[in-house]
């Protein structure tokens, strides 16, 4: 679906139907045991094109930027621009995630690029 943006006030496509795509899934590593109990539909439960699953997996693909964490890292991210995920590992999974409100501030959409670090700057000393 297009979503707005609530910060930004623009359109963002939320789309990651390729890690539940069967097709897809059944052909990558996994060691997740509940990943594999779903599989992706049109509104009207048809099928999903195997060659239009391919073509949003190879887009996401494409822009894959891999980042290299020791003990200790943290990675802040909005949820509605970047797509996010991880490889596979050796080791214990542990996976804390939290999510931030608006830190109170009014959404301001017509200085958007001020906005925008205005946002993060909230966020991120409202964190620290």
């Amino acid at each position: 679906p297009i979503n707005t943006h609530p910060v930004t006030g623009q359109p963002v496509w939320f789309c990651n139907l390729h890690n539940h795509s069967r097709y897809l899934r059944d052909r990558r590593p996994c060691t997740v045991p509940e990943v594999g109990m779903t599989d992706v539909y049109s509104g009207d439960l048809s099928t999903i094109p195997y060659d239009d699953v391919r073509h949003i997996n190879e887009c996401c693909e494409k822009n894959i930027v891999d980042v290299m964490m020791q003990k200790g890292d943290v990675i802040l991210l909005d949820n509605y621009r970047v797509l996010h995920g991880r490889r596979t590992f050796k080791g214990e999974r542990k996976h804390a995630v939290t999510w931030f409100e608006s830190c109170g501030e009014p959404r301001n959409v017509d200085k958007k690029e001020d906005n925008q670090l205005e946002f993060m700057n909230n966020l991120i000393n409202s964190t620290i």
